[in-house]
Order: C-alpha cells, then sequence, then structure tokens
C-alpha cells in the first residue's frame, strides 16, 4: 500500500515505486518549519547491484550507483500538486549499463528521494546503438512550495517556459532595438546583438535548408540545426515480439517464450526518419483510451538506434499499446 510520500505502479508482477527517504523527509520537514527551501541539485542512476529491489526510506544511497549529473527540469504535476516530476537526461556518450534505481540529492549530498525501475538498458554511442535517454522521477512531498530544484544546465537544455520567462524579465533590453535578436552570450546572460553579425560567414549553413533554423552548437557556432523533424509512432500490444537474439530452451518449441529476456519492437528508418542514435523521444502508455507518461510501461520502455540497419528497437517487461514521439 503506498503511502502520501509514495508513488506505486504495478508490472509484470513487480512493485516500482518512489520512496521519500527518512532523511529526505527529516530535510524537508525542518525546511517547512524554518521557512527556507530544501535545494534539490542532483539526479543519479544505478543499476540495483544486478538484480531488482524494492526501495526503502532508510536508504541513504543507491545500491549500486552508475551515474549522476545536474537535474535538468523540476515541474509540479498536473495532477497532483504536491508531486514533483523531476527530469534529467543521459546523453548518447554514457552508458554501458541497465538502469534499475533512480535517486535524487540535495546540495549536501542527501539521497531525499528513490525509485526502483523495470530493467532500461542505456548504451553508449560507441556502441553504434547509443541516443540519449529521458527520466522522469516523480516525487511526492508534503508541500511542494517548500523544495527549490537549483537547475545549472546549459543552453540546449533550457525549457520553453524558462526561456520565457528570462524573456519576459529582459523586455526592457530588448524591445525598440532593430535588427537585434536576444541570445545568450559565453557569460550565460541573456543580452541582445545584431543579426547580421551573428550571420556573419555562416550563410552557407543557413541558406536553402527548409525546416532548419540557426541555433549555437556546443563550440558556440552558429549553425543549422533541424527542428521540424518530430515523428510519433504508434504500436499495438500485438506488435511487441520476442528478442530476436532468444533461443528456446533445449526441447522446447519456439512458440514457448516465457518473457524472461522482456519484449521488442522494432521501428525502420523510413518510419522514424532519425539520421543517428543522437536522438530524444518520449514515450506514452495508452491506458483506458487516454496516452499517459507515469505508468511502469512508458517509464520502462528504453529505445536503440542501430547504426548498421539504422533501425530503432524499442524494449520492455511486457507489452502494452501506446506510442512514441522521435525528436531531435
Amino acid at each position: 500500500m503506498s503511502t502520501q510520500n509514495e508513488v506505486t505502479v504495478n508490472g509484470g508482477g513487480r512493485q516500482y515505486g518512489t520512496k521519500l527517504t527518512a532523511k529526505g523527509a527529516a530535510a524537508l520537514a525542518a525546511c517547512i518549519l524554518e521557512g527556507t527551501k530544501l535545494e534539490i541539485t542532483e539526479i543519479a542512476v544505478g543499476d540495483g547491484g544486478g538484480a531488482y529491489y524494492e526501495p526503502m526510506t532508510d536508504q541513504t544511497a543507491l545500491v549500486h550507483e552508475v551515474w549522476r549529473a545536474e537535474v535538468l527540469t523540476c515541474e509540479k504535476s498536473v495532477l497532483n500538486p504536491n508531486t514533483l516530476d523531476i527530469k534529467g537526461v543521459i546523453p548518447s556518450d554514457a552508458g554501458g549499463f541497465v538502469i534499475r534505481e533512480m535517486g535524487v540529492f540535495d546540495a549536501a549530498g542527501t539521497l531525499i528521494g528513490v525509485c526502483n525501475t523495470p530493467d532500461m538498458e542505456k548504451t553508449d554511442a560507441a556502441s553504434g546503438a547509443g541516443g540519449k535517454l529521458d527520466l522522469i522521477m516523480h516525487l511526492v512531498v508534503t508541500d511542494a512550495d517548500a523544495v527549490q530544484v537549483v537547475i545549472k544546465s546549459s543552453l540546449d537544455s533550457i525549457s520553453l517556459e524558462d526561456a520565457r520567462e528570462l524573456l519576459k524579465e529582459k523586455q526592457d533590453k530588448l524591445t525598440g532595438q532593430e535588427g537585434r535578436v536576444p541570445v545568450f552570450n559565453r557569460d550565460g546572460v541573456l543580452e541582445a546583438q545584431p543579426l547580421s553579425e551573428l550571420l556573419k560567414d555562416k550563410q552557407d549553413k543557413l541558406t536553402g535548408q527548409p525546416g532548419q533554423v540557426p541555433v549555437f552548437n556546443d563550440a558556440g557556432d552558429l549553425e543549422a540545426q533541424d527542428f521540424s523533424s518530430t515523428t510519433v509512432f504508434t504500436f499495438a500490444a500485438a506488435d511487441w515480439t520476442q528478442p530476436p537474439d532468444w533461443t528456446p530452451a533445449e526441447g522446447a518449441e519456439a512458440s514457448e517464450y516465457d518473457g524472461s529476456q522482456g519484449y521488442v519492437v522494432s521501428i525502420p528508418a523510413a518510419t522514424h526518419k532519425r539520421k543517428s542514435g543522437d536522438f530524444g523521444f518520449h514515450v506514452f502508455h495508452q491506458v483506458e483510451g487516454k496516452y499517459v507518461t507515469n505508468t511502469w510501461a512508458a517509464l520502462g520502455t528504453g529505445a536503440d538506434y542501430d547504426g548498421e540497419s539504422k533501425a530503432i528497437t524499442l524494449s520492455c517487461s511486457a507489452p502494452y499499446p501506446g506510442k512514441i514521439l522521435f525528436v531531435g
């Protein structure tokens, strides 16, 4: 049974859920009492030591942490104002592990919330099948207003809402300056810069490329990137099949697959239209005619890009109907 500080879902006969740790609850209570904010700064994943386990409130660390980074975004859930949806992104060059647990940490390094997940394999770019992996942890707290998520991510990760707020605050500096556009300078400060200077010497990259827009790459150079190539792929429960490398036990028939290695859906390149493994995606689970993301199926689905066949393979512990949105 879930308490007020837990989110629990059931998948494949196993319980998956998020818990506010005892130290996290104590830190939050102290902040509420003192009128301060609990700062959540980092999100981490682990492999659970190689096996499924159910998280405990007395945990002070993940069983076996394999990756950690700064929190990307945090929003209040539209369904529950005391639920925080905390997001992180594992980049394409990180991987080589199976995710079975996640946790979020405050500025002092205290584990505030912990959850277990269905097995999600994260390959790296060197394998030829790597891609970004979005992480979302749903954390229930007694007072969401007492929590402050510290976000220090780069410009390419900023949310649309954050950008709107920044523009709103700087409107006085960006109004009435003909021929200028709002950009972030090297110090991360929003300012107006002449469009002619930004486009200088970049005309070859920005001409004749429908659906592309000028953006700054990691090196700070202006280049054209495609933001129009979003693709939605819808699948039914019947579309999921056994992994192609599965072989039946000796003496068993091929039709006797027991689901022990999960299920897959292969999406050809002509359908997903991604040109490499460097893409983002969002998975939706169809439940009672509606597409939702906060389910064991949506949270437990991975997407791997095959550099040879160019196909993308979805993987999950059990079949379900839904759809996937590819971006980037």
